[in-house]
């Protein structure tokens, strides 16, 4: 029997005539379907998977492992499946120019995913990594790892999709790179089954010259089980055009590319795992050098927790890496965490983590006990609690923007300086108020881990929306980097920009903005996603930063989701949302 928290007499009567009414009432689209009790709302995954259109679109899918979801999410609708697949609607044309995208992004980045523009289908949320000069002088190894719609169609046997630039020969993806989606990963407590991932992919790059690889991390589901699944692919592998061949990979094809160094983690019968970061520890010893952490969020039981799981570079089973600890503590609606690794410093080796509870941005560290051994975490602090940040960010109904805080460590001589950035709105939230009328980006910084005291700034305040930041940190030029969307110069707020800001090592002071991308981009223009129900961006996007100690030798990737490229739906032109990449040197 699940335990359940102790509700009074009177509220008890409330909630059940709640209850009662529930059939009457829309679906709320931020607590779907298995979510509707928790405090804190899911990814933008989970609401998809969860939802009413994420049901239809299962039940249509022509993909084997829709049948697993749907008992995971939809186990009443189990006895309708399959019904017939559907073709992508032809919605609405729009009279838009075509946009040419060249190299690394001059104008919306370049596209990533290779899907044709014929009834093209939703990409969004793409994480990013990349090894530096891994194919000769300033040509890099870059991968991208990101949520894919073409799971549902049958094209992928994953949510999450892998795309790799290796083509040395042009700035970012050219003739020979490839894709495919993340495999399925076994599941631990049913012999025979796997679990498909569903969404919030995430990729690290490990640089060391005995490792050379990527990692990932994704949510994974099937009927019975949840987790979060973890991957570990050789940039060998993905260099080789024989192990990985150009192209859409078919399932043997990425079978044989990924390998099977896949693993399940936090893997759990009643609890609903989402919104998965990692960090790796970038130190050569120590305790815990090398190893990756994993933090993740926990639904359960009508709560959800903050976890964090500690694993070896080398993991090749679970029993490489540490069971899940809880950092939240007694909070009930954590979500949304986020992790780094202090490199340097008296403090090397610390984890830090940041998250969202009840609208405050909440901060823990923890000390490395060495993987399969977990961390030991301290008490939690508050880095912001100014009743600025909430659910609806925006109040632009297509913009559906989670609070999901980024943390960042940078080694500053014997010690270290912690960033936390995230979005908020200009002004607390009223009655009667839909959703944000200005939100910016800001961030709270901290120098001391054993007894923090956080220090408010503001990244962007520029009219319009800036949302969704991200941040990476340069450890040769020892430059912090902050991406973000913007609507600044849209007077309806629903065309952006990729834009960035940096702070160089040694202080805080926020440099001046840089234009990543400068051709607007429509967030309601998403053709593609229209009988998918996916927000149009999702609830994060990509950023990393790798250099060495001299001007111009750094790179930062910033990978989002861009409506830029036209697709064809039967004689209907429109846009349609694909996975993007911009590269910018300094």
């Amino acid at each position: 029997m699940r335990p359940s928290r102790t509700i009074p007499f009177g509220l008890a009567v409330l909630l059940l005539a709640a209850a009662c009414l529930t059939p009457l009432l829309a679906e709320d689209p931020r607590h779907p379907g298995i979510f509707k009790d928790y405090g804190a709302s899911p990814s933008a995954s989970l609401r998809f998977f969860a939802s009413e259109a994420g049901r239809d679109a299962l039940l249509h899918s022509p993909n084997p492992t829709a049948i697993e979801l749907l008992r995971h999410f939809h186990p009443d609708a189990v006895g309708q499946y399959p019904l017939q697949p559907l073709m992508q609607p032809a919605p609405m044309g729009v009279a838009r120019p075509a946009v040419s995208v060249t190299g690394c992004g001059t104008d919306s980045g370049t596209v990533m995913n290779r899907e044709s523009a014929t009834n093209a289908v939703a990409q969004r949320q793409p994480s990013v990594d990349f090894l530096l000069s891994e194919l000769g002088s300033g040509k890099d190894l870059v991968v991208e790892h990101g949520d894919d719609s073409r799971y549902v169609t049958g094209v992928l046997d994953s949510y999450n999709a892998i795309y790799v630039h290796r083509d040395g020969s042009v700035p970012c993806y050219g003739g020979t790179d490839f894709e495919m989606g993340n495999p399925p990963i076994a599941d631990p407590f049913n012999n025979g089954n796997f679990l498909t991932g569903t969404g919030e992919a995430r990729v690290i790059a490990d640089p060391a010259a005995s490792r050379k690889q990527f990692i990932f991390a994704d949510m994974r589901f099937n009927g019975t089980t949840s987790g979060i699944g973890l991957r570990r692919i050789s940039a060998a592998h993905f260099e080789s055009t024989g192990t990985c061949p150009a192209g859409t990979l078919s399932f043997g094809q990425e079978a044989t590319c990924a390998g099977t160094t896949a693993i399940l983690v936090n893997a759990s019968l009643d609890n609903e795992a989402d919104a998965p970061s990692i960090a790796q520890d970038p130190r050569s010893s120590g305790t815990g050098a090398g190893d990756i952490y994993i933090v993740a969020t926990s639904f359960r039981y009508l709560r959800s927790v903050i976890t964090l799981t500690a694993c070896k570079a080398t993991f090749t089973t679970a029993a490489d890496c540490s069971d899940p600890i809880v950092v939240s503590g007694s909070q009930n609606d954590a979500q949304f965490g986020s992790v780094a690794v202090v490199g340097g410093g008296s403090n090397a080796g610390k984890i830090v983590l940041s998250y969202v509870d009840s609208g405050a941005i909440e901060f823990v560290s923890c000390t490395p006990a060495g993987a399969p051994s977990h961390p030991t975490c301290g008490s939690r602090s508050t880095v912001r609690n100014d009743g600025l940040v909430y659910s609806y960010l925006t109040d632009n109904g297509y913009a559906t923007v989670d609070v999901w805080p980024a943390i960042a460590a940078r080694t500053d001589g014997s010690g270290q300086t912690i960033f936390v950035v995230w979005s908020e709105c200009k002004v607390a939230y009223a009655q009667g108020l839909v959703g944000c009328p200005d939100a910016d980006i800001v961030m709270s910084v901290d120098t001391s881990l054993s007894s923090p005291s956080w220090a408010f700034h503001h990244v962007s305040t520029s009219s319009g929306h800036q949302i969704m930041p991200s941040i990476a940190y340069d450890s040769g030029q020892n430059v912090i980097n902050i991406g973000y969307y913007s609507s600044k110069s849209d007077l309806y707020k629903n065309k952006y920009v990729m834009l960035m800001n940096q702070i160089a090592g040694g202080g805080i002071t926020v440099g001046s903005t840089i234009t990543l991308t400068t051709s607007y981009d429509s967030i309601g223009g998403d053709g593609s996603a229209y009988g998918f129900g996916t927000p149009p961006f999702g609830s994060f996007l990509g950023m990393a930063a790798r250099g060495g100690t001299g001007s111009g030798s750094s790179r930062v990737y910033v990978g989002f989701t861009s409506n830029a490229r036209l697709g064809t739906y039967g004689t209907i032109t429109n846009t349609q949302s694909d996975n993007n990449i911009v590269r910018a040197t300094y």
